[in-house]
């Protein structure tokens, strides 16, 4: 009997038996019934839960494994993956911890349970909020976070969005891109420091930081510091601090298109690019608005008591343009991260001036640069370290040619520049304390030029620059501050002082007609600060804080002559002493946040600019202020709703010598502030209600010129259209109410803006 052999067949290649086992082998691996791995992750010292930790398993015992999975802890820590038996390396990462590893073989029965040793300040300011947000009941400050995500309404600016803020303050002279100032628990705009991705903005010139003229494009959070100044601001402001951040590159690539319009011939156009190249991070933003802010108001045509010859007017001369742009990029290597930061904002804006008195042709333009590098990462085990080096110049020009506001014909070009450098050291301690000793050191220069004097226009040297050399301020700054976490108790002090070397330079009669020849000025300030918070328990805390803070005038005040302000080179330094104390409570139920403080300041030779009979407003010493308060701040979330909830009651009292002065109010300080807001989200959709109340407050010292209550009402939404484009829409001043502001100039009445989101490319 002859076997029936079969030959080998000729088409099979090689290597398809191996391939054909492979994918055998997988096909049983993914077929094997997986098991939960859960745990939770803790810091390491004070066991507080870690969200946001980034957790990848990669399989250790065949090379069949599938592919390495991610994922992130939640709120509480806890994370959980679906794994087959066998063995595996787990890693775990979280900013500003030390990354670690195990070695797990599933199933697992148990929690696993991960500490992370806290590794200080290996990663910018941006990653050290982060890393508080879980505990920042660790901090004795009262701040308060605005997170742009949250925020989908169209027609949010800058000042609109910080007035949210409980102990907030906004002062515009009108509608979009106005000239705006903020004021923090009554505070002047000079007392307050505001900063753009560390970056000071507050110049020796003065006036206040003009937030009309800060694009509100890239910018991904605001930090508002009441009282309690961190030692990374410099530690020496009597008001408080506000910080801009804009968005950090990324690692995902995308590219984002954002198109606007709105009343008043509102539109605004915006592009985003970030990506990854390599080892850099990189991100750009372009951005364009413009509005003619032509809105209606009722003029009493000058006279506040008779109403026979009020009529309805449209807003002249007070339009603006603004174009923003922005680029980012970052290396990491070793720990170490070197990033670099520069922004150019140009905006082109009429003064309208006052309601019953418009003018015509005055303009005001501005153009700002601001550049920074960073290096920073660890000393050692325990260390850390952060160098940084930054330069800001602006270029503002005021021309009134027709004399229409304030007093007199003017067309002048100020020059401003700044270039500092600063190092800071971050030590761990014993206990987790943690010392931050720094220095810093800055230049400002101011060059003004009056544009019609021809002569000064040719005097010229042979160089081709001007003879005069431009005012100068100097300043070094030493402080150290630190952090004692105890088990219930957290402990932090201060100090710093600053020299200031002032040189003010000029001919006999210049744009500063009060101006010296030559002026030298040195001094010494000093500041230091004292806080604490205790925890009760049941999600509630004690916090307070102490401090005593100075500020020399600005050149603003020394010698401003712009429009209808005017300087006094007689001014003193203002010496402030603020004290807080609150409960605050925070929890994951229907109350997430409830928190209510008192606030005491007191100030010493306080500058105000205070207004005369011919509309011009002069800085003075007004002697002693003090400005005390209630705040009160509260924040719940059912299913799909959230309701926050500000409100301020404050007393801004004028405690000068002068009888005629004293018990008085304290120009621009309302005594009531409210502010509720009422967030809707269901699925991809989201819509608000928002109120804002203020009483009313006064414009002069002696309590004569009144500004009206307002009350605000507005409503929004977003309407998410797809997975990549989303519709935003507001409507301000829903109930068209007639309001005033700053020196009494007229606010817009109803609007209605729209914008649209669309992201082009996403990986």
């Amino acid at each position: 009997m002859q076997a029936n052999f079969a030959p080998p067949r000729p088409h099979l290649r090689p290597g398809f038996f191996c391939k054909h086992i492979t994918r055998c082998g997988i096909l049983l691996l993914l077929s094997t019934p997986a098991s939960a791995l859960r745990g939770q992750v803790r810091d390491a010292d004070t066991g507080i839960a870690l969200s946001s930790a980034l957790l990848r398993v990669e399989s250790l015992a065949s090379a069949l494994a599938p592919p390495s999975q991610t994922t992130y802890s939640d709120t509480g820590g806890a994370f959980s993956l679906q794994l087959p038996p066998g063995r595996w390396r787990l890693s775990i990462e979280h900013l500003g911890y030390t990354a670690t590893q195990r070695e797990i073989t599933t199933p697992v029965d148990t929690l696993l349970a991960i500490r992370l040793e806290p590794r200080p300040l290996l990663m910018d300011e941006m990653v050290v909020q982060i890393r508080r947000a879980g505990d920042s009941a660790e901090s004795p400050a009262f701040v308060e976070r605005i997170d742009l995500a949250k925020e989908g309404s169209a027609g949010i600016d800058l000042p609109r969005l910080l007035e949210k803020a409980v102990g907030v303050q906004i002062r515009r002279y009108g509608g979009l891109g106005s000239f705006s100032t903020v004021s923090i628990r009554g505070s002047t705009a000079e007392q307050v420091l505001v900063f753009l991705d560390g970056i000071p903005l507050n110049q020796a010139q003065g006036g206040g930081v003009d937030l009309g003229d800060l694009p509100l494009a890239g910018v991904e959070s605001i930090d508002v510091y009441r009282g309690a100044v961190p030692a990374r601001f410099g530690g020496n402001a009597i008001g408080g601090v506000v910080h801009i951040r804009t968005r950090a590159p990324g690692d995902k690539p995308h590219l984002r298109l954002s198109a606007g319009n709105g009343s008043f011939r509102t539109r605004q156009l915006g592009l985003n690019i970030n990506g990854r190249r390599r080892a850099y991070r990189y991100s750009a933003l372009l951005n364009y608005g413009a509005s003619e802010n032509d809105f209606r108001f009722l003029d009493d045509n000058g006279t506040e008591y008779n109403a026979n010859d009020d009529q309805y007017t449209r807003r002249r001369n007070s339009d603006f343009a603004g174009l923003r742009a922005l680029s980012k990029i970052q290396r990491d290597w070793r720990g170490h991260r070197l990033q670099a930061y520069a922004t150019f904002d140009l905006n082109h804006r009429g003064i309208p001036g006052i309601s019953n008195n418009q003018s015509l042709h005055t303009r005001y333009d501005t153009r700002r640069q601001a550049s920074e590098v960073e290096l920073f990462g660890p000393l050692f085990a325990t260390a850390g370290y952060r160098l940084k080096a930054y330069r800001l110049t602006q270029e503002s020009e005021y021309k009134n040619l027709h004399g229409e506001v304030g007093a007199g014909t003017q067309h002048n070009r100020n020059t401003i520049s700044s270039h500092g450098v600063r190092a800071e050291i971050n030590t761990l301690l014993p206990k987790s304390a943690l010392l931050t000793s720094f220095a810093e050191t800055r230049r400002q220069t101011f060059q003004p030029k009056d544009l019609l004097r021809s002569d000064q226009q040719r005097r010229e040297n042979r160089l081709g620059t001007e003879i005069e050399p431009p005012f100068q301020r100097l300043e070094l700054a030493l402080g150290s501050e630190v952090e004692v976490p105890l088990r219930r108790l957290s402990l932090m002090a201060g100090v710093q002082t600053k020299r200031l070397d002032d040189r003010f330079r000029g001919p006999n009669a210049s744009v500063y007609s009060q101006l010296t020849p030559e002026r030298e000025k040195s001094q010494w300030l000093g500041s230091w600060r004292l806080g604490l918070r205790l925890k009760i328990g049941h999600g509630f805390a004690l916090q307070g804080h102490r401090g005593h803070s100075q500020r020399p005038p600005s050149f603003q005040e020394l010698f401003g002559n712009r429009g209808a302000v005017i300087g006094n080179i007689d001014l003193k330094n203002e010496r402030g002493n603020n004290s807080d104390a609150g409960l605050v409570y925070r929890g994951a139920g229907f109350l997430s946040l409830a928190e209510i403080a008192y606030y005491r300041n007191s100030v010493d030779d306080l500058i105000r600019f205070m207004q005369n009979s011919q509309s011009v407003s002069r800085a003075l010493n007004v002697g002693r202020a003090r400005l005390s308060g209630v705040e009160t701040r509260l924040q719940t979330r059912l299913a799909w709703t959230r309701i926050d909830f500000n409100y301020t009651y404050q007393r801004a009292e004028n405690r000068s010598g002068f009888a005629y002065e004293r018990g008085n109010e304290l120009p621009n300080a309302p005594r009531h502030a409210l502010e509720v807001r009422l967030n809707i989200e269901q699925g991809r959709h989201s819509a608000h209600y928002a109120l804002s109340r203020e009483s009313r407050h006064y414009l002069d010292r002696a309590n004569l010129r009144p500004v009206p209550r307002r009350l605000v009402h507005g409503l929004g939404g977003r309407i998410a259209l797809n997975t990549r484009t989303a519709l935003n829409w507001e409507v301000r001043n829903l109930t068209d109410n007639q309001i005033a502001d700053l020196w009494g100039y007229p606010l817009p009445g109803r609007a209605l803006f729209l914008s649209i989101k669309q992201n082009l490319f996403t990986p």
